[in-house]
């Protein structure tokens, strides 16, 4: 009896591990770098900061050139309350273009998963080893 289970649970064994497809994963990196939406994105986003950056230095110099301490303390005043306004500004772009390109590579992962027959597709940096690389049909996928 005994025997008999141990083979039924070998010929099991086998038969799963014959039908798992593996694992896929995605270099988030190089989908960053050469996915043309993620640059356009990457473009905005710095393109936001480098405009906080020159207002804060703009506001920097009419401080300096204040007459009076009261007239610092309203160029600060107008100057905080706009940065605040073009930092929330940053902040939500950049959380609408994070979550738009997640959806659409995860999309895309998917179809190449479909279409590979893989039991899951990760991010490379949660595979510690072995996999196969999907990411250039991710790419394909994205373009």
């Amino acid at each position: 009896m005994k025997k008999t289970m141990l083979s039924i649970l070998c010929f099991m064994c086998v038969t799963l591990a014959s039908n798992a497809a593996g694992i896929g994963y995605i270099n988030y990196d190089v989908v960053s770098k050469n996915y043309s939406l993620a640059k356009r994105y990457t473009n905005d986003l710095n393109n936001k900061v480098n405009s906080i950056k020159t207002y804060t230095a703009q506001k920097d110099k009419e401080v300096a050139n204040a007459k009076t301490a009261a007239q610092k303390a309203n160029i600060r005043k107008a100057a905080l309350a706009e940065i605040e306004k073009k930092q929330k500004d940053y902040l939500t772009t950049r959380q609408r273009y994070e979550a738009d390109l997640t959806k659409k590579i995860n999309a895309a992962a998917e179809k190449v998963r479909a279409q590979k027959k893989l039991d899951a597709v990760l991010n490379k940096d949660s595979v510690a080893a072995g996999g196969v690389d999907v990411t250039q049909a991710v790419l394909s996928i994205l373009k």
